[in-house]
């Protein structure tokens, strides 16, 4: 379901074990453990599956949640470059193509750390600026939307 987030799922997919399916099962369970008290409108949800960046705090809010649950954000509300990393290396299965592709967008997405945010370790702001870089940058280093 959760296709926004293939560049997550194909960075974690062997850290976790599971399928491409199964960790877009997996996310979308965060999501809506996430989504349980903030009550985000299913159709705000559904924009995320189109690509569209969110635009109301509590959709951004439940992404950061989401994020920070797959380590994609740290407790800071920061992109986690070191994370990045460690999950390109993991994933290269052999493919040093692969791995210099998913430090690189890795490279590319940190800068969302560097644009001043009002919400500082809540991180919503961020998530939608992480989920903008990943949108526009992910077909461009091989990784399908």
């Amino acid at each position: 379901m959760w296709n926004f987030v293939i560049l997550f799922v194909t960075l974690c997919s062997c850290v976790y074990g599971l399928t491409e399916q199964e960790l877009k099962v997996e996310f979308t369970k965060l999501v809506m453990k996430c989504n349980k008290n903030s009550e985000v409108e299913m159709t705000d949800l559904v924009q995320l599956q189109s690509y569209v960046v969110p635009t109301k705090t509590a959709t951004k809010c439940v992404l950061a949640c989401a994020y920070k649950a797959a380590s994609v954000m740290n407790a800071q509300g920061m992109y986690d470059i070191d994370h990045a990393y460690k999950v390109a290396e993991l994933i290269k299965n052999g493919d040093e193509k692969r791995l210099i592709n998913g430090k690189k967008m890795a490279d590319i997405c940190v800068k969302v750390n560097d644009i001043k945010v009002s919400d500082g370790e809540k991180g919503c702001e961020r998530a939608a600026l992480i989920f903008k870089c990943t949108v526009e940058n992910a077909p461009k280093f091989g990784f399908k939307l």
